[in-house]
């Protein structure tokens, strides 16, 4: 029966992590709100006034690109990094190696 429970509240609690995780942001704000309004009317000895206060916050954010802080966006006006030049090496640089590769291999081994 113990066990049974154990497994249960694992389940749910993983479920509500990925509903949390990847679910649509108004719903992880709707969620922190409620779970921001249940941790405030816990009984004091908890000590879930941090955690309240913290889900409050979290929840009273519109969301930035990634739905935190909003500061990781990139900006509008900033100039976009440039990619590295292509770099060309000519045809003739290009040479097999003695030695290496498949070739080398059977011209190793002896023929009987």
């Amino acid at each position: 029966m113990l066990d049974d429970t154990l497994v249960a509240i694992a389940l749910a609690a993983s479920a509500a992590y990925a509903l949390w995780a990847l679910g649509p942001k108004s719903l992880r704000r709707r969620l922190g709100s409620a779970l921001a309004a249940l941790a405030a009317r816990a009984p004091a000895g908890l000590h879930l006034e941090a955690v309240a206060r913290r889900l409050r916050e979290t929840s009273a954010h519109g969301g930035g690109a990634c739905g935190g802080c909003e500061s990781c966006a990139p900006q509008a006006d900033a100039p976009l990094a440039s990619a590295p030049a292509e770099v060309r090496v000519p045809l003739a640089n290009i040479g097999k190696r003695e030695g290496t590769g498949r070739a080398a291999a059977d011209e190793a081994t002896p023929r009987g």
